[in-house]
């Protein structure tokens, strides 16, 4: 009966200190308040000669439940109207409580947007808080901003041309908007490579994950990862989107066609290469008098261009050139071409 006696106030006592854990915990997890997010403007206008200079800095209180947690925090940008369906979100180092921009940095968040340069656009911005499962917000502010236009790049060294960052492909973003577009020519045995924000070593971009016939986008993983592989040989235009973190990569081999090119009959290419210094398309040949146009993998369901005056469009027209050898080139960022 003793026995039985002890028994009965050891559960009795186990059950009151689970009760209590188990209070103690939603007490932890019990929310008292929100965040709360604030910035020292409310309209900004981002010009390129201030790049350097000090944009905007938001300060924010963590949400509070009672207790210090290690909670994680992210900014959270989005087009007025949107409702922060796809917002551009930016990860806040641990335990900081303000974060500053210079101008070039806000602007390529703005651009990130896809706001249009030099026009006034209103943005919201909020603070999104994770603690282990939860997900809490701030309140949300305003702002009035206007970005300018500003072309950057980004480089993929690899074994197609000796992992020398320097004289690496170049990918292009047009607008900044964190989304950069190269072409690069592969040869056999030479697959490898990987992205890097700079010329050199610093940061870059792998992946643990692979191409094949059914999947032309993988993740990438920034400072993370390993070596980036190509889906084949041959020219491909390798499009990386930093803000979605992904890579995408599409045979992509530029040709002239027409009754100007070898045979004039419409029947035969004259395979472009890419120009790394020009950033554009290059072909030297002899060329019937005659007509052509630009097309994409020597096949007409494909992308193809005429023009006129110099501006290249889907919709234009044959391009007439005269007997002789000339050097035709093909901007793809700016879609302009030139003869000479």
């Amino acid at each position: 009966m003793k026995n039985i006696f002890k028994f009965l106030v050891c559960g009795l006592v186990a059950v009151m200190l689970f009760s209590c854990e188990k209070d103690e915990d939603q007490a932890i997890a019990s929310l008292k308040s929100n965040a709360n997010l604030s910035a020292d403007k409310t309209s900004i206008v981002l010009t390129k000669p201030n790049a350097t200079q000090n944009a905007i800095k938001y300060s924010w209180s963590n949400p509070d439940y009672g207790v210090n947690l290690a909670i994680t925090n992210q900014l959270q940008f989005a087009v007025q109207g949107t409702n922060f369906a796809t917002p551009k979100t930016i990860d806040l180092a641990a335990g900081t409580k303000q974060i500053s921009y210079t101008v070039e940095e806000f602007n390529a968040i703005l651009l990130g947007l896809a706001l249009t340069p030099d026009v006034a656009s209103n943005v919201q911005i909020r603070l999104k808080s994770t603690l282990g499962t939860s997900v809490t917000y701030s309140n949300i502010i305003s702002l009035t901003a206007t970005p300018y236009a500003l072309i950057s790049y980004m480089y993929a060294p690899g074994a197609y041309q000796g992992w020398n960052p320097p004289t690496a492909n170049t990918l292009v973003s047009a607008n900044s908007n964190g989304i950069y577009i190269g072409f690069i020519n592969f040869t056999a045995g030479n697959l490898v490579f990987k992205i890097t924000p700079q010329t050199n070593w610093n940061n870059s971009y792998g992946t643990n994950s692979q191409f094949n016939s059914s999947t032309n986008t993988i993740p990438v993983i920034y400072n993370g990862g390993g070596d980036i592989v190509a889906p084949g040989i041959g020219y491909y235009q390798a499009t990386i989107d930093t803000n979605a973190n992904t890579l995408k990569m599409i045979p992509y081999q530029m040709s002239l066609i027409g009754s100007a090119t070898p045979g004039g009959n419409w029947s035969t290419d004259i395979d472009m290469v890419w120009d790394n210094t020009l950033l554009k398309w290059k072909a030297t040949a002899t060329f019937l008098s005659g007509e052509f146009k630009f097309r994409l993998n020597h096949d007409w369901n494909q992308t193809n261009w005429g023009g006129s005056g110099g501006v290249a469009s889907t919709s234009g027209a044959n391009i007439a050139i005269t007997a002789g050898v000339h050097t035709v080139l093909f901007d793809p960022y700016n879609l302009n071409y030139s003869i000479q």
